[in-house]
């Protein structure tokens, strides 16, 4: 299967978007890691255009990616928006599938990268490979911080790249029409945050924060 994107990037905006500018600048020194050495971009936030339905672009998004970054804090898991928690839902479905087209599949397509509150990341996510960035500073300059990280970062590049290939060489896509491929329900995010965090959530909104639902474009 071929795939538009190498990696879809997931992640909490957090109270009044406090950790989109962090995470921008974690992707943009992923970006240039990636663009190295292949042509397709990620997708981030700033994928979606004017006139495209929120849940079909990000269910047509995550189906177009070879790997999903899981950008971590506790919010990721929100008791109030679960749509980090729909978007992973998606990928850990598609991985499932795609795992099986691949001789060696001790490679998972979900990489998580802790931000903030290791000692609350699910433990069933410590068993495969996941990526410390808990001393990333909010208050350093970008530069610094991507060259502070740069070996992990370098590391986290490769491996999607080397994903990509793997999936590719197996000439299969055992998914769906990515571009109807559906995000899961509201109800059963819920539940799968109710698993993470191991108790009952009362109610959850079904809106993405930063991100305005609009209109499909006429004649579509």
């Amino acid at each position: 299967m071929a795939f538009e994107y190498c990696c879809f990037i997931s992640y909490p905006h957090g109270q009044d978007e406090v950790l989109v500018s962090i995470v921008d600048d974690f992707v943009q020194g992923l970006k240039r890691e990636i663009g190295a050495q292949d042509r397709r971009p990620l997708w981030f936030d700033q994928v979606l255009t004017g006139g495209r339905r929120i849940d079909e672009a990000i269910g047509a998004g995550i189906c177009k990616s070879a790997c999903m970054i899981m950008v971590y804090t506790p919010l990721y898991f929100d008791e109030e928006h679960v749509y980090c928690a729909r978007e992973l839902k998606a990928m850990q479905e598609l991985e499932v599938e795609r795992l099986k087209t691949l001789p060696d599949k001790s490679f998972g397509l979900i990489i998580p990268v802790i931000l903030r509150g290791e000692k609350r990341f699910p433990e069933a996510m410590k068993k495969g490979k996941f990526y410390d960035f808990t001393k990333f500073l909010f208050n350093s300059p970008s530069e610094k911080l991507r060259e502070k990280y740069a070996a992990q970062i370098q590391e986290i590049a490769q491996y999607i790249l080397d994903r990509c290939d793997s999936l590719e060489a197996a000439e299969k896509d055992p998914t769906h029409n990515c571009d109807a491929f559906p995000l899961p329900t509201i109800e059963a995010a819920k539940q799968f945050v109710e698993n993470v965090l191991g108790k009952k959530i009362v109610q959850v909104a079904d809106i993405f924060p930063g991100r305005k639902s609009e209109p499909a474009a006429e004649g579509k």
